[in-house]
């Protein structure tokens, strides 16, 4: 190591010191968006599995027959954001259905058209309902255009989705 920086600091010419200052930034920048994007994984990874969780309340009933159905299921839900994600930035929409088709054919869209906002019902439904919880957070990238060049995406944020449809146990009422 000493002999390196002895021959880096004797070279006169500055042809090393001119190579490092071009290749730096784009390494640099390399390895800050390989980060960046692994960790938006694993923020979707965790949001996933949040929603799992928060969805399993609802399909055994447990948040229906609780005291506070709503309070119930974001509890679930914030509980398994596991301090990774800030609860507050999270929206959820639970939706329920007659049966499987009935779903697919009016699942509303995901963010509201008049206020531009992700839509936020809580109808966990009854036994056997078919249900659709959607679970949304913005993620904001640690390099600003990195959105925008990767994903098309407003600049410095991405949309993750997850989304869980299952059909209700038949537990009692």
């Amino acid at each position: 190591m000493r002999k390196f920086l002895t021959s880096l600091l004797s070279e006169r010419t500055g042809g090393p010191a001119l190579e490092m200052a071009l290749i730096a930034p784009v390494f640099i920048a390399i390895m800050l968006v390989t980060f960046d994007m692994g960790y938006m994984l694993f923020v979707q990874g965790v949001l996933d599995g949040a929603a799992r969780n928060a969805a399993r309340v609802v399909r055994t009933g447990q948040a229906q027959t609780s005291a506070d159905p709503s309070g119930t299921f974001f509890a679930a839900l914030n509980a398994g954001l596991s301090g990774v994600i800030n609860s507050a930035a999270v929206t959820a929409d639970v939706e329920s259905y007659a049966d499987f088709s009935t779903l697919k054919s009016s699942l509303p869209a995901l963010i509201d058209p008049k206020t531009g906002k992700p839509v936020t019902n809580f109808t966990p439904g009854s036994p056997n309902s078919a249900v659709a919880v959607r679970v949304t957070y913005i993620y904001n990238f640690m390099v600003p255009w990195e959105g925008t060049l990767l994903m098309g995406a407003k600049p410095g944020s991405a949309r993750l989705v997850t989304t869980v449809v299952f059909k209700n146990e038949p537990y009692p009422t």
